[in-house]
């Protein structure tokens, strides 16, 4: 490729147009008929918030828009603000960079992935319909976990990558 720049512009500016694509979609059509959104929520919640979220949206009619962002759109963020993470720290001539921005960015995807995994199956959108209000009975649900945990990580690819463009070598 003649100019290698051009292609991780675009894939931020592609991760930046989908994140706040995703964004819209979710406060325009589906926060003003919920409770909360779990995606966005830093304050611990039950499992049960998600057996209601989940009512809220089949009650609405709004949960194949939820599913279509959480496993479409969100996905295609996943990817390409994975590879932006990874190709800005690939332009460092340093191996450690290169390693680093691999593993932090392998971290953010994974977590990200996991997060919708495990939304899309305590929502009922993967499969014919909710889990058993009895069998999600965690005090906290095990998603407010990873979410924290990928907020951070996203944090710190961020950050990791603005040190990465700064200077070369």
């Amino acid at each position: 490729m003649k100019n290698p720049l051009a292609l991780v512009r675009g894939l931020g500016f592609g991760a930046l147009g989908l994140f706040l694509l995703m964004v819209a979609i979710l406060q325009i059509k589906i926060a003003p008929n919920v409770a909360f959104l779990p995606q966005a929520e830093f304050s611990a919640y039950p499992d049960s918030a998600l057996v209601k979220l989940s009512e809220a949206l089949r009650a609405r009619g709004l949960d194949r828009i939820y599913k279509a962002v959480l496993l479409s759109i969100d996905f295609l963020f996943i990817t390409v603000f994975g590879l932006w993470v990874m190709l800005v720290h690939m332009m460092r001539s340093a191996v450690a960079w290169r390693f680093w921005g691999v593993a932090i960015a392998a971290l953010f995807m994974a977590l990200d992935f996991s997060e919708n995994m495990m939304l899309a199956m305590r929502l009922g959108l993967a499969t014919k319909g909710n889990l058993a209000s009895t069998e999600l009975t965690a005090q906290i649900s095990a998603v407010h976990w990873v979410t924290l945990t990928k907020f951070a990580v996203a944090g710190i690819c961020l950050l990791s990558a603005f040190l990465a463009s700064r200077k070369r070598g």
